[in-house]
């Protein structure tokens, strides 16, 4: 296997940083075995690192597929877009857009496999260009309904003061006192039931050292600020219902957030290709039990990627 470094330039003058992951040699005597292309999207406040088991076992087993995973910006060691401006679900899909229109992959058909909010966007995405979408991986998460349209314009100004609020602040220092040891922590409590192993391995793009040796985290601490666009309950209905693409949703015994049942109904009503499994774990279920998850992916992909 041979991952590339394949950075991406947007619109917006920022950088997404990204790995291009694919076999250095395809498999011989099948020279018409068509290539299977996958973006990864990782989940709020992580790094592509979340999705990098998991896409480095199925390149393994998998000598025609070809996997983009990227730190969504504010994350990783991607850039941070300008003060003011909002991590909406609106920028994060023109980003998107922006990485499969620079992988020229907007010609062909691809897949998407996403984390949390990585699922939310690849959703969303996939409602918005039904027509290049094949198969959805949804792990641990569908989109979710964040206010009532009777209470959506009274959501949506909370919000905007909050944001105003949070960007007249001076900015703050980094963290003398952070630690490798006091990271770890850190990386584990705000994700209840990852192992050291899979924190190591987020921590890898989540902090650098400055040139006097101090610790600190690469994320955008705006990042903390609520989008001023929420998802209201007929927008989330609406992506559910509009998606086309076959739909495998890998869900957590142990959610980190409440989880709406009805959705599931609601999603199998309009897609009938909808499966849902449930796997003993934690919400990084994907970074834990990476066989299981692997092998429910390959076996989805078998019935809708032929």
């Amino acid at each position: 296997m041979s991952p590339t470094q394949l950075n991406i330039t947007c619109i917006w003058g920022g950088t997404l940083t990204g790995i291009l992951l694919k076999n250095d040699v395809v498999t011989t005597g099948s020279p018409s075995q068509k290539t299977t292309k996958i973006i990864g999207i990782h989940g709020w406040l992580d790094n592509l690192n979340s999705l990098l088991p998991v896409a480095e076992k199925l390149i393994n087993h998998h000598p025609n597929y070809e996997i983009y995973l990227y730190d969504r910006a504010g994350h990783g060691f991607s850039s941070h877009i300008p003060k003011g401006f909002d991590y909406s679900i609106a920028h994060n899909l023109q980003d998107l857009r922006t990485v499969i229109q620079s992988l020229r992959w907007d010609k062909e058909k691809f897949s998407i496999i996403g984390h949390s909010y990585g699922a939310i966007l690849g959703m969303t995405y996939a409602a918005n260009y039904p027509e290049e979408v094949l198969c959805l991986i949804c792990l641990d998460s569908l989109p979710r309904t964040e206010t009532l349209m009777e209470d959506y314009f009274k959501i949506q100004a909370s919000r905007i003061d909050a944001s105003l609020r949070y960007h007249k602040r001076p900015p703050r220092s980094h963290d003398p006192h952070l630690t490798s040891e006091t990271v770890l922590e850190l990386t584990k409590i705000t994700r209840p039931g990852i192992t050291d192993e899979a924190a190591k391995l987020l921590i890898e793009r989540s902090i650098r050292r400055n040139a006097d040796g101090k610790i600190h985290f690469t994320r955008d601490e705006s990042l903390n600020v609520l989008s001023l666009v929420p998802i209201s309950d007929d927008i989330a209905r609406c992506i559910l219902q509009t998606t086309k693409a076959p739909v495998l949703f890998i869900g957590a015994t142990k959610p980190q957030w409440p989880r709406n049942e009805k959705l599931f109904d609601f999603i199998k009503e309009h897609n009938p290709n909808f499966e849902k499994i449930l796997i003993d774990g934690p919400h990084h279920l994907h970074m834990i039990h990476v066989d299981e998850v692997v092998n429910h992916i390959e076996q989805y992909f078998k019935k809708h990627l032929q």
